[in-house]
């Protein structure tokens, strides 16, 4: 028989809608004390209650009840796709890593199956600040997952494939231009100082002095091995990172946790 999931549903709709216990349980005419023993599973709902608290949620009874069987791939992609067409395009960096929080959360814990390992009562991936949550790593012998401030790293290591030594050489001399300590204080202020308004952005050598407390020489030393794209105006460069290297800042923020 399948195992009642209905204290976990009522939890999971609650923290969707974005409403406390105490909300819910106005919105149904029941006390404080009854929505937390529904959700820490001491008691469950009456069966006369059920309809009502569906149609709270806008599910059905078996939706309700965690009879639902799990939607396929194809749904899946379907509903996703939907998702980012009918939201804003300028949001779609957001979607995607609210969904990616899902995604390391559902790996964290195995599928749901084992363990979540933190408060349970914590709405991990409903939470509308999850870069907030400082980081996490599963690191598994068939993949793993990291999630460090505002970036998300998932893989899957059955489709790992063998580096080759030009691979290798590659990434030792990607990764020998930014061990230095100045290029790296260079290299997030400029990224700090322009990712609001990237399209127009370009900041000077003071300004990016200032930013980070180093000398105007040492900024220029550090902005030689660094992949920026330079602009003359009037009688000032200016700088900013290259389009393509946007994405250095977040991703060399997940070494510190190695």
């Amino acid at each position: 028989m399948t195992e009642l999931k209905i204290n976990e549903q009522i939890a999971f709709l609650r923290k969707q809608k974005g409403i406390t216990q105490e909300e819910l349980a106005q919105a149904l005419g029941v006390t404080n004390q009854s929505v937390s023993k529904w959700e820490s599973a001491v008691c469950c709902p009456d069966i006369q209650l059920l309809p009502d608290i569906a149609t709270y949620f806008g599910v059905t009874v078996d939706e309700l009840l965690g009879y639902k069987p799990a939607d396929s791939f194809g749904s899946v992609y379907l509903s996703i796709k939907n998702l980012f067409q009918e939201s804003p395009k300028d949001e779609s960096f957001s979607i995607a890593f609210k969904l990616a929080t899902f995604l390391h959360e559902g790996a964290m814990s195995r599928g749901y199956k084992q363990y979540i390992p933190w408060d349970s009562d914590k709405s991990y991936g409903l939470d509308s600040e999850p870069y907030k949550w400082g980081w996490s790593i599963c690191s598994e012998p068939e993949g793993c997952t990291m999630h460090v401030g505002n970036g998300i790293f998932l893989s899957d290591q059955k489709y790992w494939q063998n580096i080759k030594s030009t691979d290798i050489r590659n990434i030792f001399s990607s990764l020998e231009s930014l061990c230095d300590i100045n290029a790296l204080k260079v290299l997030y202020a400029i990224f700090e100082l322009t990712v609001h308004d990237f399209d127009n952005s370009y900041v000077s050598i003071d300004e990016i002095s200032t930013k980070c407390k180093l000398s105007a020489e040492t900024v220029q030393k550090a902005i030689d091995m660094l992949p920026i794209e330079i602009k003359d105006d009037d009688c000032k460069t200016l700088y900013r990172l290259e389009g393509k290297c946007m994405h250095l800042s977040s991703l060399l923020l997940m070494l510190r946790v190695i």
